[in-house]
């Protein structure tokens, strides 16, 4: 999907200025709207340079929530525990600091980009942080285990940014942790 990206820092300078233009961009009108020439444009680029770093407007997008997801992994090697309140509680604190991306994604319907990078980024994380409990099961059930927990919790994360992002990421953590333990809250 994604072009071979340069680490040449004029390459690197491009793209990220190429991301923020589509951000801003977003945030004025919606992004099927939104013309290649008008992201170079504003970025003060040549659709050449563009293309020779991505492919469409989507991969600008899924490169930028790549980002994201390598700067939440940053915060989970600092988790001592890793049960399920620990890391949700991270995940929802980190997101919660992307609230108007988050935002643009749910607006334009992009909402499942997220999930695709989750998906990628899921078996890394729990394979990584989560090792130890994971070594015995079998790549069935790992399989599944993964996929199972990164729509839970995608579906969760769309919910709270579709409710106004009411609740505190300690709310949120609480419930994810109560459901993956099977503890209802039950009504008062």
């Amino acid at each position: 999907m994604q072009n071979e990206k340069s680490n040449n820092p004029i390459s690197i300078r491009s793209r990220q200025w190429i991301i923020q233009s589509l951000l801003k961009l977003m945030d004025e009108k919606p992004f099927q709207k939104i013309a290649i020439k008008e992201i170079t444009d504003d970025a003060g680029l040549v659709r050449k340079t563009f293309y020779r770093n991505f492919q469409s407007k989507e991969e600008v997008l899924y490169e930028h929530i790549s980002e994201l997801m390598q700067e939440a992994e940053k915060k989970f090697e600092s988790l001592e525990s890793l049960l399920p309140y620990t890391m949700t509680l991270i995940y929802f604190e980190f997101w919660k600091e992307h609230v108007p991306f988050l935002n643009l994604l749910h607006k334009n319907d992009l909402f499942i980009i997220l999930l695709k990078q989750l998906q990628e980024y899921a078996p890394t994380i729990f394979v990584k942080f989560k090792a130890d409990t994971m070594r015995n099961f079998d790549e069935t059930f790992l399989k599944y285990y993964t996929e199972f927990h990164s729509a839970g919790i995608w579906h969760m994360l769309g919910k709270w940014v579709e409710s106004g992002t009411k609740e505190t990421p300690e709310q949120l953590a609480r419930i994810y942790a109560d459901i993956s333990l099977n503890k209802p809250h039950l009504k008062k």
